[in-house]
């Protein structure tokens, strides 16, 4: 049972939008904070086109809405002044990749890539599209990123992404030696934790998957998810009064993990 919060692979990395506001919509779904805001950022960049700033934030405020063809009409505006200019090919990758164009989303990200070089964080994303399909690319490009990287976050992304690709094409123990590497340069990588302890758990080393765990649970003791696996290797070992323990606690902590509730009735908890 492998499951985590990187199974869609659509990065923690980059570009993460909330709506925020209250919770009342318009007509056409958006909070009325940014519909307001768009209105707003509308009336500005018709007052001044030339106003290269009020239009970027215009096309955010568009695909944060989900108006994603909007947002992208004003991208091919903003590019049409500055076709190598990689912070918006990064945006355009990014608004396609949320409309599900993934061919096009990722030729942006190339062309991120081709123009700036340096720039980790599209490198990243294109490595976890990479890695989902088990494209040997993933590994390039997270070997480029590590070599060249002067972060540990960025360092330890890199290696994540590499273990995901392993453990994808079911080489489990090229995939540990990754989220190990990555554990390495940042303990507090989560994800790590219990990727590592999944491809334990398959492997049937339920006391070393445990022990995995736990050590999540100490970097973070309100990390559901690892509570929840904690309880699934001492249920696999037999220990039912732990394991309930384990449930009891991770769904305290997450009410929408299902899994754990399930669990929890399971174990008699």
């Amino acid at each position: 049972m492998k499951s985590s919060i990187y199974s869609g692979l659509f990065l923690l990395f980059v570009f993460i939008y909330s709506c925020g506001g209250n919770n009342s919509e318009d007509a056409a779904g958006m909070p009325d904070e940014n519909a307001l805001l768009i209105a707003q950022l509308q009336q500005k960049v018709q007052l001044n086109p030339d106003s290269l700033g009020t239009r970027y934030q215009l096309m955010n405020a568009l695909a944060q809405g989900g108006k994603y063809q909007e947002a992208l009409l004003q991208n091919d505006t903003l590019m049409a002044e500055d076709t190598d200019n990689a912070a918006l090919w990064y945006r355009r990758g990014d608004i396609l990749l949320q409309t599900g164009d993934s061919v096009n989303g990722i030729h942006a990200l190339e062309r991120v890539v081709d123009v700036a070089p340096a720039f980790a964080e599209p490198q990243l994303q294109l490595a976890a599209i990479y890695a989902g399909r088990s494209d040997t690319n993933a590994v390039a490009i997270a070997n480029r990123i590590i070599a060249m990287s002067q972060e540990a976050r960025t360092t330890s992304q890199a290696y994540f992404i590499k273990g995901l690709y392993y453990s994808n094409i079911n080489e489990a123990d090229k995939a540990l030696a990754q989220f190990d590497e990555c554990l390495k340069t940042d303990y507090t990588f989560l994800d790590a934790y219990i990727e590592k302890g999944l491809l334990l758990y398959d492997k049937q080393k339920y006391t070393e998957a445990l022990s995995v765990f736990e050590r999540a649970i100490q970097v973070s003791n309100t990390f559901a998810e690892a509570y929840f696996h904690a309880g699934r290797c001492e249920e696999a070992m037999g220990n039912t009064e732990k394991a309930a323990s384990y449930y009891k606690k991770a769904v305290g902590l997450n009410r929408s993990l299902s899994a754990a509730e399930d669990a929890l009735k399971r174990t008699g908890g």
